[in-house]
């Protein structure tokens, strides 16, 4: 094999490093919860306590124990805000599409990223959660599954 010519080596150089940062690109986007990049919307998701001092979510996942959770809303990735003063945490099994629960709060209308204290969860199974505006509309929703301990 003789020298390749260096447009050669250019081309394949080029080639490996948009392969190496479509790589990067792809794992980086790879959280099971949450879409990427420009597809990504607003969401729902769920802690055992929120951190106002750290702005951080303790304890998320999407399966827990009965008992009292932090649900979190976060409408920045498509630069919402809740445009009202009071939301409803709507919670529905989704086995018989029955509501089980709903909690009221009032919010700030200009809030973009927001927590519910206290949201509780008494029996298990698989259920949506949904934040809604007073007249029913959903702001955002989400699955969790409640287990046995």
């Amino acid at each position: 094999m003789g020298n390749l010519p260096l447009h050669n080596m250019k081309t394949q150089s080029n080639f490996f490093l948009a392969l190496i940062i479509s790589a990067g690109l792809i794992m980086s986007c790879s959280d099971f919860n949450f879409s990427c990049g420009s597809m990504q919307g607003s969401k729902l998701y769920f802690c055992e306590e929120y951190s106002i001092e750290k702005d951080e979510c303790l304890g998320k996942a999407k399966k827990y124990t009965q008992g009292a959770l932090t649900v979190m809303v976060d409408l920045r990735p498509e630069k919402k805000t809740l445009g009202v003063s009071e939301v409803k945490i709507n919670i529905t099994d989704l086995k018989t599409g029955e509501v089980e629960e709903t909690f009221g709060f009032e919010t700030r209308p200009t809030a973009d990223y927001v927590y519910f204290n206290n949201v509780k969860f008494l029996r298990s199974g698989k259920f949506r959660v949904s934040a809604l505006k007073p007249d029913g509309t959903v702001i955002v929703s989400n699955e969790i599954e409640i287990i046995d301990e």
